[in-house]
């Protein structure tokens, strides 16, 4: 199946490219990724889990890619094969947007069927993007109380 996902972040284009490609600063934000360790400089050991008991795993390794604002990636073994790529594109000097395009395979037939139809890897990979996107951009940050609609009454001072 094939995938594609933008998302915006509020950083120059070269920051937001160095960041996304050190894996170390940010994999405990993922929220279904059971394993992400970085194996080598270029390969990446990669687990998440699914519904009923569906655990990908794959060793995700980097791929030449022609264009200096594109990072290629292709996985080797396990049981779901992936390839994509992820553009970089400075649309602001403090804006740029990412373009994550995804193909992959989910070897085991019955979860091959339950994804077609129930779109699971769609929304892990949503949901992953989400969780990446509010720890770079600081959204994680625990939410205020709201202002209160009726302002407190208090003594008033002579």
């Amino acid at each position: 199946m094939l995938l594609q996902k933008t998302l915006h972040m509020g950083q120059p284009l070269a920051d937001c490219k160095a960041r996304l490609a050190s894996i170390h600063s940010y994999r405990r934000q993922f929220v279904m990724v059971t394993k992400a360790t970085v194996t080598s400089s270029k390969t990446v050991d990669f687990c998440f889990r699914g519904p009923l008991g569906f655990q990908a795993n794959t060793v995700l390794l980097a791929a030449d890619s022609q264009a200096p604002d594109e990072l290629a990636f292709e996985s080797v073994g396990g049981n779901i094969d992936v390839m994509g790529i992820v553009q970089f594109d400075e649309v602001r000097p403090l804006c740029t947007e990412i373009t994550l395009t995804v193909h992959y395979d989910i070897k085991n037939r019955f979860f091959a069927w339950l994804d077609r139809h129930f779109r699971f890897v769609d929304a892990f990979v949503t949901s992953e993007l989400r969780s990446i996107r509010s720890h770079f951009e600081g959204i994680a940050a625990p939410a205020r109380e709201p202002a209160a609609l009726v302002p407190s009454l208090a003594t008033a001072t002579a």
